[in-house]
């Protein structure tokens, strides 16, 4: 059962990088909690520790006052990000996947199938 039909609101904050350490932006892969490298995977850390780097750093007290704002709104959003510099990429991301459906819609379709047509 949703929340919501208990008159339970729920978002979902989807934050960007916080300048939590000294002021400055969290490097995801400086953690402290990282398993064993695999090489295979080198590529992959590079680029988000490249991206990590030019996100804009944001003030974790601006963020809990946002927080308060938004619990006080009467029909808060399911999801919200927080935070500057990621949202053109989740905006591509989403225009890349709706693209790809749109293409393969006649595939989705047919998958579906007809159950009355078939005998």
């Amino acid at each position: 059962m949703l929340p919501i039909f208990f008159g339970v609101k729920v978002t979902i904050i989807e934050p960007g990088g916080f300048a939590t350490r000294d002021g400055n932006n969290p490097d995801p892969l400086a953690n402290g909690h990282l398993a064993d490298l695999d090489p295979a995977y080198d590529g992959l850390r590079q680029r988000l520790g490249g991206m990590a780097g030019k996100m804009p750093a944001g003030d974790p007290a601006a963020a809990a006052q946002a927080l308060l704002k938004l619990v006080d709104t009467d029909n808060p959003p399911l999801r919200l990000l927080f935070g500057k510099g990621f949202h053109p990429l989740i905006e591509r991301a989403y225009a890349d996947r709706l693209k790809t459906w749109s293409d393969w819609q006649d595939l989705s379709a047919e998958a579906h199938g007809d159950l009355e047509t078939r005998s």
